[in-house]
């Protein structure tokens, strides 16, 4: 097995799968071997076009993940009773076909007239050994007849039996159309999670045609994140992606009568491993809310915004400096989309406008100082974690959550801050409405005839209400 090591500063990484020839990267890689029947050669060899190892060693990765996938639908039952072979193959066994004058299918409607074609055809190429087998029992026993055949004449003679229909697509050209048409399939993250997601379907069932996948097949990926140790609810968002993939599939490649084998699948015990997030109290929002001031730097500001506005990590790690409004008569900061920045909300109806008060006011007037001292370009507030491929907030999250038990000896995470705001709301006796206006949760809408000027002022008063620590 050919194989390349790349060294990047003391790490070693080492890919397989791939060769150097001429100064050009090749993908070279040994076909299984029962699956060789369904290649030319016994090897996967084809150019990466590129100099670059670096490089080479993305597409060989990618090309490694869309052969194993193939190849477990080769060999998955489902395959196999369907006939499924490469498509280097079918396309090669319907040109034979038509040099011979045949059509898939002929054998259903003139067996004789097909018949007496493939045999000149296969006289021809294998002599009077072939003809032997064919017609003498006891020959056809110590070589049968199809152990004559090459992998494209295999799929002929198959073809002519079995006929064929017309195109049928795979789970790959699914996820295809689906981050097509999707809003947030260009973006990185959303593109790796989708990738994800059908990823544990490959591996248990392969890159087949839709409308071999059936409810089985859900289950048995269900069973597969259950026994990696997956949360119920991590593994009902993976399902969700699959079903998501067959609807947008069913509709933009017009699979007429197909049903969505993942919808509606039930999670056994869904729910039950929620573990409860523990708010922190207020000597601990005192304590980090000093820390922070005193560091000053861009963490301290991201963790400063999110402590007093409620808001979601990434919907603060992915502000940019035209959601931010501190010459306003209330200094408040916008929560929304922008797509063609990458940035997107969890939820299109979270879109809102929260005032910033205490150390949010404090944390966010720091971080647009230290951007525009910075001579920033990219617009983003917290460039650390944010660029136009996305908003990294598990990188946030890590950061915070190591400071958070190295330093101040707290062992909570960056989402209980959230659950801090909602409990300090609430003991506040903050209306309902207003919980929902600031941090985004369940659905709200905005008290008829007040304007937004003055609902801001209303829930800047609201929050001054709860604000625990104020920055000098």
């Amino acid at each position: 097995m050919s194989v390349l090591t790349l060294q990047i500063g003391s790490l070693k990484i080492t890919v397989k799968y791939t060769v150097l020839k001429r100064g050009v990267w090749f993908y070279r890689r040994r076909i299984p071997k029962e699956l060789q029947h369904h290649y030319p050669q016994p090897y996967r060899y084809e150019s990466l076009k590129t100099q670059d190892p670096h490089q080479a060693a993305k597409l060989a990765a990618a090309l490694a993940a869309k052969d194993d996938a193939f190849w477990q639908s080769l060999r998955s039952p489902e395959g196999q009773a369907s006939g499924l072979t490469t498509r280097e193959n079918t396309e090669g066994a319907n040109a034979l076909l038509k040099s011979l004058g045949l059509a898939p299918g002929d054998l259903n409607r003139d067996a004789s007239q097909t018949v007496d074609a493939l045999d000149a055809y296969m006289s021809r190429r294998y002599g009077t050994a072939y003809l032997e087998s064919r017609h003498d029992p006891h020959v056809s026993q110590v070589r049968p007849v199809d152990s004559f055949y090459t992998p494209v004449e295999a799929e002929a003679v198959r073809l002519l039996s079995e006929g064929t229909t017309k195109h049928r697509p795979h789970l790959s050209e699914a996820v295809e159309a689906y981050l097509k048409q999707h809003a947030k399939g260009k973006q990185k993250k959303f593109i790796e999670n989708t990738k994800r997601a059908v990823g544990h379907l490959e591996s248990v069932a392969g890159d087949l045609p839709l409308d071999l996948y059936n409810r089985a097949h859900g289950r048995a990926v269900i069973e597969v994140l259950s026994a990696k140790g997956n949360k119920t609810a991590t593994i009902r968002r993976r399902i969700a992606v699959l079903s998501a993939v067959f609807n947008i599939a069913i509709d933009e490649l017009e699979l007429r009568g197909l049903d969505n084998p993942f919808r509606r699948l039930k999670i056994p015990n869904l729910g039950l491993d929620k573990q409860r997030r523990v708010s922190f109290t207020k000597e601990e929002l005192t304590t980090i809310a000093k820390d922070c001031v005193e560091r000053d730097d861009d963490i301290r500001h991201l963790v400063a915004a999110l402590s007093d506005t409620g808001a979601r990590l990434s919907e603060i790690a992915g502000l940019r400096l035209e959601d931010v409004f501190l010459d306003h008569a209330v200094p408040h900061i916008w929560i929304r989309t922008h797509l063609k920045h990458g940035r997107s909300l969890k939820e299109e109806t979270t879109e809102r406008k929260v005032p910033l008060v205490g150390m949010a006011l404090w944390g966010v007037t720091r971080a647009v100082k230290q951007s525009k001292a910075l001579k920033r370009r990219d617009g983003w507030l917290f460039p650390r974690y944010a660029n136009d491929e996305g908003v990294n907030g598990t990188a946030a999250s890590n950061a915070i959550k190591k400071w958070l038990r190295n330093s101040l000896e707290i062992s909570k995470t960056s989402h209980s801050f959230r659950h801090a705001m909602k409990d300090r709301l609430r003991l506040a006796k903050i209306p309902e409405e207003a919980h929902n206006r600031i941090g985004g949760w369940g659905r709200f809408t905005i008290p008829q005839g007040y304007g937004e000027g003055h609902e801001l002022k209303q829930l800047q008063g609201y929050l001054e209400e709860v604000v625990i620590y104020r920055p000098e």
